[in-house]
């Protein structure tokens, strides 16, 4: 009688690990460059692995927060990541992090279009990490949202 119960609270907590913007099994990440309307026409493909931050990048996807309201980000983003596992399965995603502290992911696959906040912390790490790049700046101004 007890399980029976117990069946929808285990059924919800099935379908939210399912769904969950968790990434813990990445073996790499691949960073694709934005191109900024001033630079200089660079882009740039990065790949970082456990060596070079690749679990600073899984900590800012585990911990961001998905907003409630779902709008489209309309800025230009600095990056494209792609999370790749030994399972071959991939989460990309886009990214935004600007001079003020702000911080936001777009999930593109296998979720399309959901946005997510930066914790602050995670901002500060990849702001830090982003200020060691040749030709990578981080984002000037706000960030855009499409009107709804």
């Amino acid at each position: 009688m007890k399980l029976i119960k117990c069946a929808p609270m285990l059924l919800l907590l099935f379908c939210a690990a399912c769904s969950s913007n968790v990434m813990d099994e990445a073996e790499t990440v691949r960073l694709d460059y934005w191109e900024r309307e001033e630079s200089t026409g660079l882009y740039r493909e990065e790949y970082i692995d456990e060596t070079n931050g690749l679990g600073m990048f899984e900590n800012a996807v585990n911990s961001a927060e998905k907003l409630k309201n779902q709008n489209v980000i309309a800025t230009k983003p600095l990056l494209s990541l792609e999370f790749m596992t030994e399972s071959e399965e991939r989460r990309s995603y886009h990214l935004w992090v600007t001079e003020g502290g702000e911080g936001y992911l777009q999930s593109l696959a296998p979720q399309k279009n959901r946005t997510y906040q930066l914790k602050p912390n995670s901002t500060e790490k990849l702001t830090e990490f982003f200020s060691t790049k040749e030709n990578v700046e981080i984002l000037q101004g706000d960030i855009e949202f499409e009107q709804r």
